[in-house]
């Protein structure tokens, strides 16, 4: 049990990397205080857990009955950071030019932190193919089980990376963190370009 459940936590952690996502985190929640910031952090992980916990269980069905290829939800996962990316680059800010209001923080923490930075194409792939392989020798049952662990497990771990973004916001100081952004934007489009 516990070599497929590396077989399958592994795997997940390093496609969904958090400590790559941890600069467009502290790039979006830079003017946030420290509560709305452990808020977003916590909702983005949630999120995230959610929508790799719904492809585990019904992956493979939801595309194959939408007739949607993998390289699809590449391409739609890098339009969404291309509009991302160049809006930190045009503005210098997250996303406009003050601190978003509660709504929007919501909004970031599902799009584009949940998805497609986390519950990005590759993590959705990792957790589809690995479903399959778990239920050759497995039940289906206990292959959900170790899946959603593997998941839950990778987001805390994610949500806990997330929290150290207030030391890398307090180190920059806000001329820091601008220049940060805008850096941040143009590779956020760098990575839409790669998704795509």
């Amino acid at each position: 049990m516990l070599q497929e459940f590396l077989s399958v936590f592994i795997p997940i952690i390093i496609i969904v990397n958090p400590s790559s996502t941890l600069a467009l985190f502290s790039a979006i929640t830079s003017k946030y205080s420290k509560s709305d910031r452990k808020r977003t952090a916590k909702s983005a992980a949630i999120y995230a857990a959610i929508l790799l916990i719904i492809f585990a269980i019904a992956g493979s069905s939801i595309l194959e009955y939408l007739r949607i290829e993998v390289y699809s939800l590449r391409i739609a996962g890098g339009i969404l950071l291309a509009f991302v990316g160049l809006d930190m680059v045009r503005r210098g800010e997250q996303f406009g030019e003050g601190p978003p209001d509660k709504e929007h923080k919501a909004d970031y923490a599902l799009v584009p932190l949940a998805m497609p930075s986390l519950a990005g194409p590759g993590a959705i792939t990792i957790t589809i193919v690995s479903m399959k392989t778990l239920t050759v020798n497995n039940s289906w049952i206990t292959a959900i089980f170790i899946a959603i662990i593997s998941i839950i497990l990778t987001m805390l771990i994610t949500y806990l990376i997330f929290l150290s973004s207030g030391f890398v916001i307090q180190a920059l100081g806000k001329k820091g963190m601008d220049a940060f952004t805008r850096v941040m934007g143009l590779l956020t489009v760098a990575i839409a370009v790669q998704f795509a």
